[in-house]
């Protein structure tokens, strides 16, 4: 259990860091290039379709955050440890540690194309900090 604990730890680290480096990226990317907001919904529109997206990614990382990662560790701490809910927590844990930064980066990039405003990508990345911060693989207390 010990070494699935400190495999996800690591994976966490690792992603907080793609997250600082895809933001940094990201501002360069704004104040070299001048990117234009896409018309497809109008301009009116546009703005909506960001909060949906907002509300959605929200939505979404607990539901993530439930099926992936804490029913997982919960049957594990229940049950006996067997090899096979510790291979799925591990597997699971490592889902979730990549589809947080992975998502909220996609989801970041199309709110960028409709607002070209680069604090609502920051916002994605700020969610999916705040996402990896509070959701800590720890070592079972016993």
């Amino acid at each position: 259990m010990k070494s699935v604990i400190d495999n996800l730890s690591k994976r966490r680290k690792m992603m907080f860091t793609i997250l600082i480096a895809i933001s940094l990226i990201a501002i360069t990317v704004h104040n070299i290039f001048d990117i234009p907001i896409t018309s497809y919904f109008g301009q009116d529109n546009n703005i909506y379709i960001v909060y949906g997206l907002i509300s959605y990614k929200l939505l979404e990382l607990g539901i993530l955050y439930i099926i992936f990662y804490r029913r997982h560790l919960h049957r594990l701490l229940q049950e006996e440890h067997t090899n096979e809910l510790l291979e799925k927590f591990e597997k699971n844990g490592k889902r979730f540690f990549m589809l947080v930064p992975h998502g909220s980066t996609i989801f970041g990039i199309i709110s960028y194309k409709l607002t070209a405003n680069i604090y609502i990508f920051l916002l994605f990345m700020l969610i999916a900090t705040v996402t990896l911060f509070i959701v800590k693989p720890q070592h079972p207390q016993k």
